[in-house]
């Protein structure tokens, strides 16, 4: 008799829509180009995820017509998002990927711009192993944010997303008495936050250049 498979970490993108994204960089890059900008880089996560996801057990959480309708050509799961914060969004596509069987739950940034399929390829492998009690996250570049995390079980709701949400899930992770690990690697960390995280990756449009080459 042959064992039944195990189920595959849910992957949960929340995307923003274009005019309510990236208002932290409003300082620096016109509304036009922010949206652009935002646009770019969610719509290549989405296609690295796609790609390397089991696309079956990949929710994206957005209010955008146009990224639901990237999600319905890619075959990636769709959940609409009424406006709410990240946490909220991420909180939607969990409850998702729950109702369909998920045991464990991962969830991603969309604003990644040096996401490479083998960066995504790790975030599975490890998914994949990920020991019961644990709480795999994924810090941004600066070391005080958090681009992503894994749980499981999946039910366990640690999810509090925003500045300075490192310090906040480590202390969540304790307090509810998960097992804390974080992987670091340039391809997750790298976010477009604030305007210092644009101008080290040289400008809208050095973003916008690489996330075509991409």
């Amino acid at each position: 008799m042959t064992g039944q498979a195990r189920p595959e970490p849910w992957l949960v993108i929340p995307v923003k829509g274009a005019q309510g994204g990236k208002q932290r960089l409003a300082s620096a890059v016109p509304q036009p180009e922010r949206e652009l900008l935002g646009a770019t880089v969610s719509r290549r996560v989405l296609h690295v995820a796609a790609e390397v996801w089991p696309a079956e057990a990949v929710v994206v959480v957005t209010p955008d017509p146009e990224v639901a309708a990237l999600c319905r050509a890619l075959s990636l799961g769709l959940v609409p998002d009424p406006g709410a914060s990240q946490t909220e969004a991420v909180r939607l596509g969990v409850h998702h990927a729950l109702e369909r069987g998920a045991r464990v739950v991962a969830t991603l940034a969309a604003d990644l711009p040096l996401l490479a399929h083998g960066d995504l390829a790790v975030l599975l492998r490890l998914s994949r192993r990920l020991p019961r009690g644990t709480m795999l996250l994924i810090p941004d570049l600066g070391g005080t944010g958090s681009n992503g995390m894994v749980v499981r079980p999946g039910a366990v709701l640690a999810h509090a997303f925003g500045p300075g949400s490192r310090l906040r899930h480590l202390r969540m992770a304790g307090a509810l008495g998960l097992r804390a690990r974080e992987l670091v690697r340039p391809g997750l960390a790298a976010d477009l936050d604030r305007p210092r995280d644009l101008e080290d990756l040289g400008g809208a449009q050095g973003v916008l250049a690489g996330a075509v080459r991409g």
